[in-house]
């Protein structure tokens, strides 16, 4: 990756969130609590994806189901570890299947 792609691609994803700040307001109840928790299940997603080398990509069915564990076991605990394992079984569960 070059240099000013990394660069634009950094100012993408800060001034996409640095905009969403100022303009979105606050999330409030359940959907709060769920996307201060989305991040580990997105970082287990991309995680999965780059070990993995799907053509498929993130509609992989392996992949679907890694993200619905992770995002289901990020429900009820913050553990990094946790929602990864999980991750990783339901992908290797759904690849066993599929």
């Amino acid at each position: 990756m070059s240099t000013p792609l990394l660069i634009v691609a950094a100012a993408i994803t800060i001034g996409s969130r640095v905009v969403a700040l100022a303009i979105l307001p606050p999330l409030r109840g359940p959907i709060a609590a769920l996307a201060r928790r989305l991040p580990a299940p997105l970082f287990a997603a991309l995680a999965a994806l780059s070990l993995t080398g799907h053509e498929d990509g993130v509609f992989a069915p392996g992949m679907l189901t890694a993200v619905g564990c992770a995002l289901i076991v990020a429900l009820r605990w913050s553990s990094l570890l946790a929602i990864l394992g999980a991750g990783l079984g339901g992908f290797l569960a759904a690849s066993l299947i599929w």
